[in-house]
């Protein structure tokens, strides 16, 4: 393809998204890789590979926004602002109407509250211990010896409320085996998992004011976690077409952002967390 790239760079602490984005704000490349040991390696690896899907290289790049835990890391970017920022930003792309958001990624739970403006009001995050992240399911599934997919698929099929009652990774996984022994089927077990993670995180929103939309990992892969919100929050929540890329979305929305400001100015969210 010719013509003029925004690129989106998410690194994050399990994977790295990069979406690139042409002048008329079309998604037009997009990849993920794991984030491994190197984040500048993952970075350019998801660059190589969402410039491919465009057809394009690296001359037709006009702006670069990196975001994430290994933002600094990024070559490409011009400019490094928070997920915070991205999330809301590329969450509220694809539904404007959106005033909370939950971001549920590998290392942390992020919950952002948005005005009608779509400017941050608030925010909350869960970055103490794996509790209520994607590491809580993988730890427990690296346990009971299968896959994250099919901890999702037995959930899906859960027909009680089961809940587990640990948020501790640690505890958990000491729960779900006294649960095994005592005979419990294993896709409530499973469904359990998700509900626990849910009731952490209706703890930590604050504000129901409007629509929740949910991004992240853990909601692009599990269709159990999406379930397991809305029961606790007794709603629908909105999950974007590509939940895992919010953030680079995001990323590349401010790219296109401040590179045509002068053409057609756009509201930002927010200011005060970029950095």
């Amino acid at each position: 393809m010719s013509g003029s790239l925004y690129v989106g760079v998410d690194v994050g602490s399990s994977a790295t998204k990069c979406v690139l984005l042409d002048g008329a704000g079309r998604l037009v490349g997009r990849h993920v890789v794991p984030s491994g040991f190197d984040f500048g390696q993952s970075a350019e690896a998801a660059l190589d590979k969402a410039l491919l899907e465009a057809g394009a290289d690296r001359s037709a790049i006009v702006h670069g926004v990196a975001t994430g835990y290994g933002r600094e890391r990024v070559t490409v970017a011009t400019q490094r602002v928070t997920e915070i920022t991205c999330h809301a930003r590329g969450a509220r792309e694809w539904y404007p109407q959106v005033r909370s958001i939950i971001d549920i990624g590998g290392q942390d739970t992020k919950v952002i509250h948005v005005g009608a403006d779509g400017r941050m009001a608030d925010y909350r995050m869960n970055a103490k211990c794996a509790a209520g992240t994607g590491t809580f399911l993988e730890s427990v599934a690296l346990k009971l010896g299968i896959s994250l997919a099919e901890i999702d698929a037995l959930a899906m099929q859960c027909t009680t409320d089961t809940i587990l009652n640990s948020y501790c990774t640690v505890f958990a996984g000491t729960e779900v085996i006294e649960r095994i022994k005592a005979g419990q089927r294993r896709e409530d077990i499973s469904m359990g998992l998700f509900r626990s993670i849910a009731s952490r995180v209706v703890e930590m929103l604050a504000s129901r004011d409007g629509p929740v939309g949910v991004t992240g990992g853990v909601v692009a892969h599990c269709r159990a976690m999406v379930r397991a919100l809305e029961e606790a929050l007794q709603t629908e929540v909105l999950r974007p077409p590509l939940p895992q890329h919010a953030g680079a979305y995001g990323a590349a929305l401010i790219a296109l952002n401040r590179a045509t400001a002068h053409r057609a100015p756009q509201a930002v969210v927010p200011t005060r967390c970029e950095t």
